[in-house]
C-alpha cells in the first residue's frame, strides 16, 4: 500500500488525509504502511521487521483503548510499546 492511499484511508475514516505508518478500526482492522515502515526503518537503522512489528503493537493499543493525541497519554503509549516489542523481540530471538 502506498502513502498515498494510507493517506486517502486516513482522510476518509478520520477526516485526516495525511499519510500515516499505521490505522486501527475499531472492529479490530489494522492497516500498517509498509513503505513508511522501510522508510523509518532505514532512517532509524532498524530492521524493517521491527518497524513493521512496531507498528502492530501501536496498532493493537489503540484497539485496547489507549490513545496518543495528548503528549502525556502518547508518552504512556510509547513506554508500553516499547516494553511489548522489546519482549516480543527477545522471544523472536533477535536481542
Amino acid at each position: 500500500m502506498s502513502s498515498k492511499t494510507m493517506g486517502e484511508i486516513h482522510g476518509l475514516f478520520f477526516n485526516d488525509p495525511s499519510p500515516t505508518d499505521v490505522i486501527s478500526f475499531d472492529y479490530g482492522e489494522i492497516l500498517i504502511c509498509p513503505l513508511v515502515a522501510e522508510r523509518e526503518a532505514h532512517s532509524r537503522s532498524i530492521p524493517v521487521l521491527k518497524e513493521v512489528l512496531l507498528y502492530g503493537i501501536h496498532g493493537m493499543l489503540h484497539l485496547c483503548g489507549m490513545d496518543d493525541r495528548r503528549e502525556e497519554e502518547r508518552k504512556q503509549m510509547e513506554v508500553q510499546q516499547e516494553f511489548i516489542l522489546k519482549s516480543i523481540w527477545e522471544k523472536l530471538g533477535f536481542a
